[in-house]
């Protein structure tokens, strides 16, 4: 046998060893999540056996099973995802945008800084009222409370991102001739990308808060403000005083924001800790 044919008949061993070790690493990473979760089911039935107004797991999932044969756990899933893509987007950018900015002046940062850090923490409840008078009680409201809710946080860990570059990559940088644009290009955004996607982490979930605060709100008045439908089952489950359809939502909420953290957040930060050599590609991670 030549050695042309042992390097052929080796390959798709080695290819398929390779996908056995794969799907192992898959397995061992979700059956943490997988353990949790029945936990977590555990305690909810536990819960609702004693507190009759809780509804149970069971009655929960038949609620789902109901609304995804009605159309309504795609709809509500579908709007929700499309609200928030759009209205995150808008903060992301500008949030690191002007984070950038910030950071690359001490001036501004001296000055703005202070008040970044008191609208991080005001409640989103106190501006909902602000942008329904304002802008009226509509989609464009509420999208500009999640927008601009979640900005000063992305700025904040953005301009922190940038001051923690170690001046001596800057001053290599400018070494090669490197002038400001090329050096925020090339230098500074790359070395500030790991705290920019932990701001754009924390941004996601003050955005999401804005958005079930700013439901909450809406629905104790005229339904879904966003088009996203959790409004209206809020506002049924008021009037009704059924919990069952709104733990489902709660369940649709819980699944978008898992889904959005395992499939984007996580797989960033992953890909982060490996090209910069923090994790060992020949261990489980």
């Amino acid at each position: 046998m030549s050695a042309s044919e042992v390097t052929a008949g080796a390959q798709p061993a080695d290819a398929s060893a390779g996908v056995v070790r794969e799907r192992a690493q898959r397995g061992r990473k979700a059956l943490p999540i997988l353990v949790t979760g029945v936990v977590i089911l555990a305690l909810w039935a536990l819960t609702s056996a004693f507190v009759d107004t809780l509804p149970s797991p069971a009655d929960t999932g038949g609620e789902l099973v109901r609304m995804a044969k009605d159309g309504q756990l795609f709809s509500i899933f579908g709007r929700v995802t499309a609200f928030m893509g759009i209205c995150f987007a808008i903060a992301a950018v500008g949030g690191v945008a002007l984070g950038l900015l910030i950071g690359a002046h001490p001036a501004l940062d001296r000055g703005l800084s202070p008040y970044l850090a008191a609208l991080q923490g005001m409640p989103t409840s106190m501006w909902i009222p602000v942008a329904a008078v304002v802008l009226g009680t509509s989609v464009f409201s509420l999208g500009a409370v999640v927008s601009i809710g979640a900005m000063p946080a992305v700025m904040l860990a953005t301009r922190s991102a940038v001051k923690s570059v170690p001046p001596l990559l800057i001053r290599a940088g400018r070494t090669y001739g490197a002038d400001r644009g090329t050096l925020m290009r090339h230098v500074v955004l790359p070395a500030a990308l790991p705290g920019i996607t932990t701001g754009l982490e924390l941004g996601w979930s003050i955005a999401f808060r804005c958005l079930v605060a700013g439901e909450i709100f809406s629905g104790a008045l005229s339904g879904s403000v966003s088009g996203t439908g959790i409004g209206s089952v809020i506002a049924r489950s008021r009037e009704t005083g059924d919990l069952t359809e709104m733990m489902a939502t709660i369940m649709i909420v819980l699944a978008f924001t898992m889904l959005v953290d395992r499939l984007v957040f996580a797989r960033v930060h992953h890909r982060l800790r490996v090209s910069r050599g923090l994790v060992d590609a020949g261990l489980p991670h």
